[in-house]
């Protein structure tokens, strides 16, 4: 067991002498002037006799307090409402002291249906008639719902709500719950209730009004399940809804526990900051998280939607039934949820692989992020809940996800799940921190998964395992010496640097088996591990076998030599990791980059989709240093050694879908059509069969069967690239005019940004502010132009400093996390320290820096760690032209 006492004194949270059990709120927005009145009726406990109540209240106008002891039904006004703005808390002041017990706090109160997309917000949709309408609708974490009513905005402020809607009766109102009761008024307008929700967090409350169609069916257990979206989009709510169904089934048989509420509802929202929030029961949607043709869907998109699906639902009970005490353990959420939406999705679609996507995606971010000293824990303390918003990020969710794959790979399926539903027997409708988890998988398994956990949790980074001796050389022994350290992406070294370990299972493997799972225990950072039972006779040996554990292996040149002979021998995980190792490796100057270069050589062959994503994350990478950073000389060696590699693949699987083509297919040819438009631009083979398309397309922008989604952001970079011009910009921006679709609009933002001169660059990113595209998208042009070159990464940067005030007006004010997405962006094309520079100096003097110092050290970071491999390439033999020559990975 791990009872490890936690301090909590840090945490700035409300005072406990009065506390909430039931929320009666009740609503009437007014959809033409965009504000809101309400009332909220608070069932409260009074623990303490206090004169003063405080609650979090955001942007309203109080006009009104008071309390109704149940003891005595006389009510005692509150004579002072004090608002503190800075840390939204309204003090509620009365006349004597309230009696210890129940009674009932009313406050009235009104506020504006903002547009920033956070709160009780407005968002834009065209109706069945072509008008520009506006629904209401909500979003509320990570501390939100103080802007729409006063409350204890904590997650361990657990409370019913019952909402009651007042709104135009032509309109639709959905929440939590289902309605109990409903009237018209003679102003024509509808009083609608809702049923009592469980006991929650105030952050998954939720409600929607306005103009919504929907289609519905029923799980297995009898659950209803609805998806909405504006008018005109039913046919595009099939998929989702029979993803829905199928997850919900998986996850009441899975968890042991059946979904508790009586529906499920899910809706696609037209603006909205996220990709989609897991309200417990109405879960809201970005339209392209939730909405396709499954007819002429992109793979991609359709696995993004079943993915996103599957996480949100998996918060149903992860999250929802059982929350996070405060928000230093977000990951219980969110990463947790990270593993779940891919073990549920690899359930529905065994067909997909999935896991080895999870392994170049999911981990790899994790581990690019936690390899910055600018990183932080897992488990990172928050003193203010504002803070949350800066660790809603890699770490939270995907490292989060990484560990929870290992321990799953520790456990096994059994003992894993066993833990799990003793877990939500033990806290559900209640809250938690991570040792309440660790302490079930152990009852269960009799494993110290506490002690094992806590070096991945609590403390920041991981480690590299150095293999110190060939075992397949010589008289290896059957055994191994391993080193861990400290992985760094800059590769430095400082005092203290040696002092982490970190208690690390060990999976071996070989073309002959697999060996028993072996701990790396601290504080010991060097080990002889036994690997007899995979070593012998074996033409390569590889540890890490499947990627279970976020860290890097090194291994010494014969070990490396013989993998890259044999790489597709190698399970896929298993390519990929080697890969995504040896790449991370070199950048941090503990592998000579020549032999990254051979390396990639062992992958000419190579058929696997989530490989060539792997491929394409590391030739992107190599690009933008090389192009940068060496001459321009063997900037167009390596361009020619990446199209020999890209061009033989991408003509196997041509530009169109064929007979018999599966969703991996489609996937392979959507990432090497990507590849082609950057290393294969100037072939005319390709060139001319792109415009071909690209032609077809902005004669007929709506109609997806006219253009492959799978090819279609290949088709459109390759036509700005190879014919930019103004009047190809304005193709592609009536075009983006005449489509609804999200997904071909974010295809059309990705190929502004490759325009390819510095008047259309700059045409291009002032059009994205120019208010035709929706606050949620303006990162996608910048964030594609800031990757094609220097050139674009400056125009960029210079562009981010002239709109810095409008920018900070769509985003800053509207969503911290796409702001911060923005500080990222701004950097995101640099290989230079003195650009580092000008970037943090540039974000330093803005009164934001504060809410985003820590995206902004983290992206200072990689910059420099950028820099530090320019370096390593120069003084290196990759940094001749002849090094990018075809050459035989025999060389390693």
């Amino acid at each position: 067991m791990t009872d490890k006492k936690v301090d909590k004194s840090y945490r700035v949270v409300l005072p406990t002498d009065v506390e909430p059990e039931e929320y009666d709120l009740t609503l009437e927005p007014d959809l033409e002037r965009f504000t809101f009145q309400g009332t909220v009726k608070i069932k409260c406990d009074v623990k303490v006799a206090t004169d003063q109540v405080q609650l979090h209240a955001k942007e309203l106008l109080i006009s009104s307090a008071r309390f109704v002891p149940e003891s005595d039904a006389t009510a005692l006004d509150a004579i002072e409402i004090g608002l503190k703005l800075k840390e939204t808390i309204v003090a509620l002041g009365f006349g004597e002291v309230l009696p210890v017990g129940h009674g009932v706090l009313e406050i009235r109160f009104q506020g504006t249906l903002n547009d920033q997309m956070a709160g009780f917000y407005r968002s834009q949709y065209v109706n069945s008639k072509g008008e520009k309408r506006h629904l209401a609708t909500t979003q509320f974490e990570a501390i939100d719902a103080r802007r729409c009513f006063p409350c204890w905005d904590e997650p361990s402020r657990k409370a019913l709500f019952t909402v009651t809607l007042v709104y135009p009766a032509d309109l639709t109102a959905i929440s939590n719950m289902p309605p109990s009761r409903a009237e018209v008024r003679e102003d024509g307008k509808r009083v609608e209730t809702f049923m009592p929700t469980p006991k929650m967090s105030t952050y998954l409350l939720a409600f929607c009004i306005g103009e919504f169609e929907f289609v519905s069916d029923q799980t297995l257990g009898g659950t209803l399940v609805r998806v909405f979206a504006c008018p005109g989009n039913t046919s595009k709510c099939a998929y989702a809804l029979k993803s829905a169904i199928n997850a919900l089934d998986f996850y009441n048989d899975f968890f042991g526990q059946k979904y508790p509420l009586p529906k499920l509802d899910m809706i696609a929202i037209p603006d909205f900051a996220a990709g989609a929030m897991e309200n417990w029961g109405l879960v809201t949607y970005r339209e392209v998280a939730l909405l396709c043709d499954e007819a002429t869907v992109s793979a991609t998109q359709k696995q993004r939607i079943c993915t996103v699906i599957t996480h949100e639902l998996a918060h149903q009970w992860f999250g929802n039934l059982v929350t996070m005490e405060w928000w230093d353990d977000l990951w219980l959420n969110e990463g947790f949820a990270n593993w779940m939406q891919t073990f549920a999705a690899d359930q529905l679609h065994p067909e997909w692989n999935i896991w080895e996507s999870y392994v170049g995606t999911e981990q790899q971010r994790a581990l690019q992020l936690d390899a910055l000293r600018s990183s932080h824990p897992i488990q990172v303390p928050i003193k203010h809940a504002h803070e949350v918003e800066e660790v809603f990020d890699a770490i939270s969710y995907c490292k989060g996800g990484s560990v929870v794959r290992m321990i799953y790979a520790v456990l096994g399926h059994e003992k894993f799940q066993e833990g799990l539903r003793l877990y939500f027997d033990r806290h559900k409708y209640g809250n938690t921190d991570t040792t309440d988890l660790w302490n079930a998988w152990s009852h269960v398994s009799g494993k110290p998964i506490g002690k094992m956990m806590n070096s991945w949790t609590e403390q920041m980074g991981f480690p590299v395992l150095k293999v110190l001796q060939d075992p397949l050389e010589g008289d290896g022994q059957g055994s191994v010496e391993v080193e861990q350290s400290w992985f760094l992406a800059d590769g430095s070294n400082e005092s203290g640097d040696a002092d982490k370990s970190w208690f690390a299972p060990v999976f071996m493997g070989s073309d002959k088996g697999a060996s028993p799972v072996v701990f790396m225990e601290p504080p010991q950072t060097k080990q002889r591990l036994d690997c007899s039972s995979c070593s012998k006779s074996a033409s390569w040996m590889k540890l890490n076998m499947g990627q279970h554990v976020p860290m890097r292996v090194l291994y010494p040149p014969t070990m490396l030599g013989r993998l890259a002979a044999n790489m597709l021998a190698l399970p896929v995980e298993d390519r990929i990791g080697v890969l995504s190792d040896s790449y991370a490796l070199s950048k941090a100057g503990a592998l000579d980059p020549l032999q990254l270069v051979q390396l990639l050589e062992g992958f000419r062959g190579e058929t696997n989709d989530k490989v060539w994503s792997e491929l394409n994350a590391v030739l992107s990478g190599l690009d933008k240093i090389i192009r940068q950073g060496l001459s321009e000389e063997t900037g167009k060696a390596f361009c020619d050694f990446a199209a020999e590699l890209v061009l033989p693949a991408f003509t196997q699987v041509g530009w169109e879908v064929a007979a018999g083509d599966d969703d991996n297919k489609r996937k392979l040819r959507n990432t090497l059509a990507i590849c082609a438009a950057k290393y294969c631009c100037k072939e005319p083979s390709v060139t001319v069969a792109a415009m071909e398309r690209f032609k077809a397309f902005v004669a007929s922008p709506a109609d997806n069967s006219v253009l492959s989604a799978d090819i279609r952001s290949a088709v459109l970079s390759i036509a700005m690239q190879s014919e930019g011009s103004d009047a190809l910009f304005e193709q592609l921006s009536a075009a983006h005019d005449a489509v609804s679709d999200g997904a071909v609009r974010n295809h059309i933002y990705a190929a502004m940004g490759d325009a390819p001169t510095a008047p259309l660059k700059k045409k291009s990113l002032d059009w994205a502010l120019s208010g035709r595209v929706r606050s949620q998208d303006l990162i996608y042009t910048p964030m594609s132009m800031a990757t094609s070159g220097k050139e674009g990464a400056d125009l960029v940067f210079a562009w981010m400093q002239q709109e810095y005030n409008q920018i900070y007006e769509r985003l800053g004010k509207t969503s911290m996390i796409l702001f911060q997405h923005m500080v990222r962006v701004s950097g995101a094309g640099f290989v230079t320290t003195e650009k580092a520079s000008e970037l943090e100096v540039f974000w330093k003097s803005k009164d934001s820096y504060k809410m985003v110092a820590k995206t902004l050290s983290q992206t200072v970071e990689a910059i420099h760690s950028n820099a530090k491999f320019v370096k390593r390439l120069q003084e290196s033999e990759a940094a001749k032209a002849a090094a990018w020559q075809r050459s035989s990975p025999s060389k390693l």
